[in-house]
């Protein structure tokens, strides 16, 4: 399919709705847990179930994406979070609150099918910039969705609070569920059932796709990179409590210049860097970035050097989210894009299950830097395991 910027700016519209909605829920959900008498591991556990849910569903999402049309499928997933995130109201107690966030991970269909309709329209000379620019919906919607959730929270983080943000979130959601069903026009490749034998679209299982020796290690990179970043991202604002003496104001601050990085190196940069260095170069330059930022922040005793580590890990998450995406759209067949990019998508929730299970642990056990030094270690590891296989696997030639 052609290049369509209607569809393209349906797509962003619905990303950033998509994870503002979710967003909405941080500045209250610590403050909700401890109301219902939800100890920190559970919290914890409440934070870790809906990547869980995103987890399993995902690839399901993906999938059905690829047979039944990405259109029908993302107003469906939108319209579930909605009345699934206003439904959060009836958790009154810890468990039923793992639940709800669980079944609205289970819903959140939208992640892996949004970049799916990156893939339909965008050609692979424009693939990487465009996965780049729907990226950047989400980079947006992570930092406007939690400085809204708060306004509307209030100075009061009771029930009632908690209520109004799970009601304004399932807005939210309803809100990208009717942009989808007006503006986005259906992008999946259709089969006329003429092509047979070599000519016919071709499909893969799950297993086909984890086997591919691309799509593997992408699907890898993405688990193991999401688990540093979780690592860095459930520790951070305990970090900065401990060591450099931030408020909670001075916290977003800095992971509102995490987001605000974010939207400029994907909607901005990430094509250019595919034209000079590829998919592949992106990547081996992002972990090198990453590795290094999480040795900065580990290494800080004051703000300006943790600033500094934090703006290096932006830019280095900035590249990896559309290099990972562009190659592996690139490398799937056309009937396989929504099935592949799930579970890139389901291994970095995965990551992001695993990382903050480990966080808290290390961090209580060796000190406040080890996280991130640990996250580092693992980042280099990495960069050299994907060093060679840059030189053992030939570069994907792009398609004409």
């Amino acid at each position: 399919m052609t290049f369509n910027t209607k569809a393209l700016i349906a797509i962003i519209a619905v990303n950033f709705v998509t994870i503002a909605g979710f967003g909405f829920l941080f500045p209250i959900f610590a403050v909700y847990g401890k109301a219902i008498e939800a100890n920190a591991t559970e919290i914890a556990l409440s934070i870790a179930s809906f990547s869980l849910g995103n987890l399993i569903a995902n690839p399901i999402w993906g999938k059905a994406s690829d047979q039944f049309g990405r259109k029908r499928l993302l107003v469906i997933s939108l319209a579930a979070g909605a009345v699934i995130t206003a439904l959060n109201v009836l958790a009154v107690t810890p468990w039923a609150l793992i639940f709800a966030r669980f079944v609205a991970g289970l819903a959140a269909g939208s992640f892996s099918i949004a970049f799916a309709v990156a893939a339909d329209i965008s050609t692979p000379e424009n693939r990487t910039r465009v996965m780049g620019t729907v990226g950047a919906g989400f980079s947006l919607g992570f930092i406007m969705g939690p400085a809204i959730g708060g306004f509307v929270a209030g100075g009061d983080p009771g029930p009632e609070a908690f209520a109004r943000v799970c009601y304004a979130g399932a807005a939210l959601m309803l809100i990208g569920a009717v942009i989808t069903q007006i503006f986005l026009p259906e992008t999946r490749p259709e089969d006329d059932g003429s092509a047979e034998g070599e000519n016919a679209p071709q499909q893969m299982s799950r297993w086909a796709v984890l086997r591919d020796p691309v799509l593997g290690i992408i699907i890898l990179l993405s688990l193991v990179s999401s688990i540093a970043m979780a690592k860095m991202e459930a520790t951070f604002a305990i970090f900065a409590d401990d060591v450099l003496s931030l408020s909670p104001f001075g916290i977003g601050l800095y992971f509102a210049a995490m987001g605000g990085i974010g939207v400029i190196g994907q909607a901005g940069a990430a094509g250019f860097l595919s034209r000079k260095i590829g998919e592949r170069g992106m990547l081996f330059v992002s972990l090198g970035f990453l590795s290094l930022g999480m040795f900065v922040l580990a290494t800080s005793q004051e703000r300006v050097q943790a600033f500094i580590g934090m703006c290096t890990i932006a830019i280095g998450f900035s590249m990896i989210t559309p290099a990972m995406s562009g190659l592996t759209s690139l490398s799937a067949p056309p009937r396989a894009q929504g099935v592949s990019l799930g579970l890139v998508q389901s291994s970095g929730s995965l990551g992001r299950v695993i990382g903050p299970a480990f966080a808290g642990v290390i961090y209580d056990m060796a000190g406040p830097p080890a996280p991130f030094y640990v996250g580092s270690v693992i980042l280099l590891i990495c960069l050299i395991a994907m060093g060679v296989w840059m030189r053992v696997v030939p570069p994907l030639a792009k398609p004409t």
